[in-house]
């Protein structure tokens, strides 16, 4: 099927191809074309199922209004819905988002930067992956809109938002210590990245504070790229009955493993919270829903979403403004629920 063009609009309405282009692009007022013309124009271009060619559009504008948002992996319930949120921020300005899951892979974050490159994004939101310093160090040197969301790399200076996450564990922590529990257990992946390094510090740290040993045994660090069998078998080795320091509580540093967590202990025959006491970072439905519905560390995603949102177009639509990085560090609320006991 032939895709619609302007002067198939212009032919339609018997008006030029000049005018037709003057409307679509917002400028029908400027060179002072009626809004009954303004007005047909628009309908015909509905009616035709017109869609505009962003890449010439954004060679004559300088524009495409369009943001390329790199995310760690769209399986994991957290990044899909900071996705969606993102989304629904940037279309409120007329902006699309274009997604790209880079699983934790920095050759394929490369690859989808140049991509996005190729596309003519206007900016990029993105949560990167391990080894990817010079990918973000070429993108803020060549001065191009950027916001780091959920990790970032201290050393690099660009926009970035994150949360407390030492603060978020300490406090989860915290509450299984309040719980009477005394081998409290921390099963997380890659801790070369900051925001995993800083939840496992918290936990250590709230340990500590409590007089508590911090024992390695039970920490457990998967690859990102985990499987449910990785999950199980960190399960089996902290609660399984031939457990040597068997674990009484166990905290989650992502929903992915709480939930595969969660399945790994009932194949044990165990039960939460009587057997083990759990909290998992990050607050899917499907934690709502559990037997024992999970305690977890909510992070605000719509406002993180929102936040990148127009730091990123701020950046865009003021290019020659005096550089402002923006660091910011939200909080995150503990929800309580019943996977910690009563």
């Amino acid at each position: 099927m032939k895709k619609t063009s302007l002067s198939d609009i212009a032919k339609h309405l018997g008006v030029s191809k000049t005018l037709v282009s003057f409307v679509l692009n917002g400028k029908g007022k400027e060179f002072r074309i009626s809004e009954d013309i303004c007005k047909k124009v628009l309908e015909v271009a509905k009616e035709l199922n017109y869609q505009p060619n962003r890449i010439a559009q954004g060679l004559r504008t300088g524009r495409t209004n369009t943001i390329g948002l790199i995310i760690a992996d769209i399986a994991n319930p957290f990044f899909g819905i900071l996705g969606r949120e993102i989304e629904q921020e940037a279309a409120r300005f007329g902006y699309r988002v274009i997604f790209c899951s880079s699983d934790e892979n920095p050759e394929k974050s490369g690859q989808q930067i140049a991509m996005l490159q190729q596309s003519q994004v206007d900016g990029y939101i993105i949560s990167p992956p391990k080894n990817s310093e010079d990918q973000i160090k070429a993108l803020a040197k060549g001065q191009v809109p950027l916001v780091l969301i959920d990790r970032y790399f201290p050393e690099i200076e660009c926009n970035h938002i994150a949360v407390d996450n030492f603060d978020a564990a300490y406090r989860a922590t915290n509450h299984l210590i309040a719980k009477g529990r005394k081998k409290i257990a921390n099963i997380t992946v890659n801790l070369d990245l900051v925001n995993m390094r800083d939840r496992t510090e918290g936990y250590k740290q709230a340990l500590r504070d409590a007089g508590m040993n911090v024992d390695e045994n039970l920490i457990k660090v998967l690859p990102f790229s985990h499987e449910n069998k990785d999950v199980a078998r960190a399960i089996k080795e902290l609660v399984g009955k031939t457990s040597q320091n068997r674990a009484d509580a166990i905290l989650f540093s992502t929903s992915k493993l709480g939930i595969n967590g969660i399945e790994s202990i009932a194949a044990l025959g165990l039960k939460i919270p009587d057997d083990v006491a759990i909290v998992s970072f990050d607050n899917p439905d499907a934690y709502k829903i559990c037997v024992s519905p999970v305690t977890v560390v909510n992070q605000p995603l719509k406002e993180i979403g929102k936040t990148a949102v127009q730091i990123l177009l701020n950046e865009i639509k003021h290019p020659d403004a005096p550089a402002k990085i923006q660091k910011i560090t939200l909080k995150t609320d503990l929800i309580i629920r019943k996977s910690c006991g009563s």
